[in-house]
């Protein structure tokens, strides 16, 4: 899926198949259907069309192209 950099240029996160991995290289999340799961096993989000949830219900996050967005709409990074 590719490299996500945050607005400075910063690399966030980078995605490998079906696994999130940190800008340290720790593999931190995992992508099982539609939703996101942390390394540990927990579920932490998930994917509804072009927005993100929390488990609780909470929108977060917005996927607009190659960018996203935070619920109040400010871009928080960038796939490269």
């Amino acid at each position: 899926m590719g490299t996500f950099r945050d607005t400075y240029g910063n690399i966030m996160v980078r995605v490998d198949g079906d696994r999130i991995w940190d800008n340290n290289g720790n593999w931190a999340y995992e992508i099982r259907g539609d939703r996101i799961y942390s390394s540990g096993g927990s579920w932490l989000y998930e994917i509804r069309g072009d927005r993100i949830y929390s488990s609780g219900g909470s929108w977060l996050y917005e996927i607009r192209g190659d960018r996203v967005y935070d619920s109040s709409g400010t871009w928080i990074c960038e796939k490269y």
